[in-house]
């Protein structure tokens, strides 16, 4: 069975899909009405579930984005370009974290993950990205892994595993950074405005409003 949601933010068409067991991530589908362009944000798996989400009102897969290289986020992006040849695109700090992933995942599965095709790099600090005309800013959240981002499309964010709903990513694994988490954290919190919505890469989503409070009583607790 496949659990999917939906909202409407004006012009765009928010679908999260959560991927299979035992990872339950978030994938996420935008649509932009008006242009009939649509990105795919961290397929894990489930690639024709996504795929026919992605076609729905005629719109066309312009380009698959990750918030970050860890494989229960990137796990469906070959399968994905499998059924539509679109690029991925990822901050290049994440370049040697998503060239480890076959390795580090084949430790953990029975199969390793496929690499992405057609990868593109983003750089620098938020730099903007565009869905058929409409604005996106990849704001640069490093801590869970160095080339993390998180996806402004204006009424929500996608956070990947940089923020859940009361809950942060970890920072055990290899490139992750408590201290530097913690930085981007407040900064992300503080570039919004209270009545985004916030959709994490697992989980349930919130508001900014909601996560500013929650944030400034519990975010030493993380990283202590």
């Amino acid at each position: 069975m496949t659990y999917r949601s939906d909202f409407d933010f004006g012009d765009l068409r928010l679908s999260r899909i959560v991927t299979n067991p035992p990872w339950f991530e978030n994938a996420y589908v935008v649509r932009h009405k008006p242009s009939n362009s649509a990105v795919v944000i961290d397929p894990g798996g489930l690639a024709p579930d996504i795929a026919k989400a992605a076609g729905e009102g005629g719109c066309k897969l312009a380009a698959i984005w990750l918030t970050h290289g860890h494989f229960d986020h990137l796990a469906g992006v070959a399968d994905l370009q499998d059924l539509q040849d679109v690029p991925c695109i990822a901050h290049a700090d994440e370049m040697r974290l998503i060239e480890a992933q076959p390795a580090f995942s084949a430790s953990m599965l029975d199969q390793p993950v496929r690499l992405p095709r057609n990868l593109s790099w983003l750089s620098g600090i938020d730099p903007v990205l565009d869905l058929g005309g409409h604005r996106v800013r990849a704001i640069t959240t490093p801590g869970h892994t160095p080339g993390g981002v998180c996806y402004d499309f204006g009424p929500f964010v996608i956070t990947g595993d940089t923020l859940f709903d009361q809950g942060v990513g970890r920072t055990d694994l290899p490139g992750g950074d408590g201290v530097v988490l913690k930085s981007s954290i407040d900064r992300l919190l503080a570039l919004l405005d209270p009545e985004v919505r916030l959709f994490a890469g697992h989980g349930e989503d919130w508001t900014v409003g909601d996560a500013k409070p929650w944030w400034v009583q519990m975010g030493g607790y993380f990283f202590s």
